[in-house]
């Protein structure tokens, strides 16, 4: 029996994806030349990933393409969160919240507008100001 769970996401950007990873501070071991890169769960099981974020515990977090485009993390969750107390909630959240923010900064950027404010509140919403002059 499987000990391995797939979360969805809205992640498309591969190229994003890792540059977040190091943004965050993330380790990561990406597949090359069609060599898997596999990782490890509860009683030694493994599964076949493209990209393994290193965790510093025993159990690492890999990244998966899912049929309709969109990439998803799948880990031992159990075993990632007792060997190094990050939850799955809490990487998943942070994961697409920085994602979002650097897509949506992208698209600002791009349309040729400047950021005036930004700010984050006590619930860790962002709030931005943007302007553009024709």
């Amino acid at each position: 029996m499987s000990h391995f769970t797939k979360v969805k996401t809205e992640i498309k950007s591969f190229i994003r994806l890792k540059e977040i990873l190091e943004e965050l501070d993330y380790l990561y071991e990406q597949s090359t030349d069609g060599v898997a890169i596999n990782i490890r769960g509860w009683n030694k099981e493994e599964t076949e990933v493209l990209l393994k974020i290193k965790t510093g515990g025993s159990y690492d977090i890999g990244v998966i393409k899912n049929e309709d485009g969109f990439y998803e993390f799948v880990a031992d969750w159990w075993g990632v969160e007792t060997t190094t107390g990050l939850t799955q909630e809490d990487f998943i959240n942070k994961i697409t919240r920085q994602y979002a923010y650097a897509t949506v900064m992208e698209k600002i950027r791009k349309k040729g507008y400047d950021l005036i404010t930004e700010e984050v509140d006590e619930k860790q919403n962002i709030r931005i100001v943007v302007r553009r002059w024709e």
